[in-house]
Order: structure tokens, then sequence, then C-alpha cells
């Protein structure tokens, strides 16, 4: 909700959106089970991010 009234243009805190919500009886969302990544989807990432900082690092 913080991001969405940003996008808007309306500055406000976190903490005061989570106050208002918490005010207004909203429970939390349950938390997300883990996703677990295809092991080659995985393996792209890995090989990609490497390939990314070794890049930083030589330029």
């Amino acid at each position: 909700m913080h991001e969405e009234l940003l996008v808007l243009g309306v500055k406000v805190a976190a903490s005061t959106v989570w106050e208002i919500v918490r005010d207004a009886g909203i429970d939390p969302a349950p938390k997300r089970a883990a996703t677990k990544l295809d092991p080659a989807l995985l393996a792209q990432l890995t090989t990609t991010a490497g390939e990314w900082a070794t890049a930083q690092r030589t330029s």
C-alpha cells in the first residue's frame, strides 16, 4: 500500500500506513510459502550475476 501511495504522489511513512491498516482491523497477509526456482533457471541466474559482477570490477 505504501508504494501505491507513492505512485500517486502521496508521501507518507510506511509506519503511518501500518498504523492506519492496523487501526482499521486489517490483519497482515499470511506468510508466503518459499518458492523454489527451477534448477536450470537458478543456474542461469547465478551465471548472469557472476558475469555482471565481473564486468563491474573490470570497468
